[in-house]
């Protein structure tokens, strides 16, 4: 995220992070975690280890602004000025339309303010990510339930806290559970 955030700060525009959710069918988990970034702000954030299947994260942007972004950057103003060999090849086309609002619109169109990053702590990874798991792997393998065998041991006693706590937490807040599939 820091890496998305620094390069939209640096060069300007709009960055779209997309990342799958649910498990693989093996070992790998994907938290799911969608971003939306224009010129080095977050717009909007998915959530992190959701029981949904799908999440759909919107933004509005105003692209004037990560035009006047880029051209009030030293490095690429001096490129436009370099440029002018580059643009007597290229051959332009003129278009009677505009991506941007006409100067005598009464306001300027309306951006998303900016927000907070928010991140798990790995205490919160390793308590919602094992359950999130389970949950995908029992919902595409179409079995009714799981086993989880438990020895006594300090071993499977906070691995079924875990489990336990997590998933039903996270199970009863899910929106796209009906009441009757609900586990209570």
């Amino acid at each position: 995220m820091a890496d998305d955030a620094a390069m939209a700060c640096r060069c300007g525009g709009v960055y779209l992070y997309s990342n799958s959710r649910g498990c693989d069918g093996g070992r790998l988990y994907f938290d799911g975690c969608a971003l939306i970034i224009c010129n080095g702000k977050l717009l909007a954030q998915a959530s992190q280890f959701s029981m949904r299947d799908v999440e759909v994260v919107t933004a509005s942007v105003n692209l004037e602004e990560v035009r006047s972004y880029r051209t009030s950057l030293p490095c690429i103003s001096r490129q436009a000025a370099n440029s002018d060999k580059q643009r007597a090849a290229l051959r332009i086309i003129e278009c009677d339309r505009t991506l941007a609002p006409p100067s005598s619109a009464p306001e300027p169109l309306a951006t998303d303010p900016p927000i907070e990053v928010y991140m798990h702590s790995p205490e919160e990874e390793c308590a919602m990510g094992p359950a999130c798991w389970l949950w995908d792997y029992l919902r595409r393998s179409g079995a009714a339930g799981y086993f989880l065998p438990l020895s006594g041991g300090a071993d499977s006693a906070s691995t079924a806290t875990i489990v336990g706590k997590a998933s039903a937490e996270e199970l009863l807040q899910c929106e796209c559970l009906t009441p009757s599939s609900r586990p209570c």
